[in-house]
Order: structure tokens, then C-alpha cells, then sequence
């Protein structure tokens, strides 16, 4: 019972990481059709790409750091 918690931590991380590679899969990778009907130049493509790329792992980033150190509080008590 008291890995459960622990178990139920790793889900939702793994949880986390997955929404976030499904969605710059699903989304990012062909924002040029999607959004700009393919017209704009690569350049520009890729440079939106990578913002909301680079953004988007640094809000996973700091959102599982903020987890890990609920968690950490919760079960340890730091």
C-alpha cells in the first residue's frame, strides 16, 4: 500500500509526458496546414515550431520539477 502512491505519481507523470509528445506530434508538427494553409515560408514555419516547442517541454519541465516536490513534501514530509 505504500507504493501506491508512488505508482499513482509515475502514471501521471508518464501521463504528462505522453499528452505533451502527442500533442506537439498531432498538432505542431503540421501547423503550416493547419494554421497557415501552407503559404508561409519555412523559415517561418519552423521558427513558430520550435517556440511552441521549446515552450511547451519547459512548461513539462518545471511542471514535473512543481510535482515532484509536492510529492516529496506529501510523502517525506521536506
Amino acid at each position: 500500500m505504500r507504493l501506491f502512491g508512488l505508482g499513482i505519481f509515475l502514471v501521471v507523470m508518464w501521463l504528462m509526458i505522453l499528452a505533451v509528445a502527442a500533442f506537439l506530434v498531432i498538432f505542431v508538427a503540421p501547423i503550416d496546414v493547419i494554421l497557415l494553409d501552407g503559404k508561409a515560408s519555412r523559415l517561418t514555419v519552423s521558427a513558430l515550431q520550435a517556440t511552441i516547442a521549446i515552450t511547451l517541454v519547459a512548461t513539462l519541465v518545471l511542471g514535473l520539477s512543481r510535482m515532484k516536490q509536492i510529492y516529496m513534501k506529501r510523502k517525506l514530509g521536506l
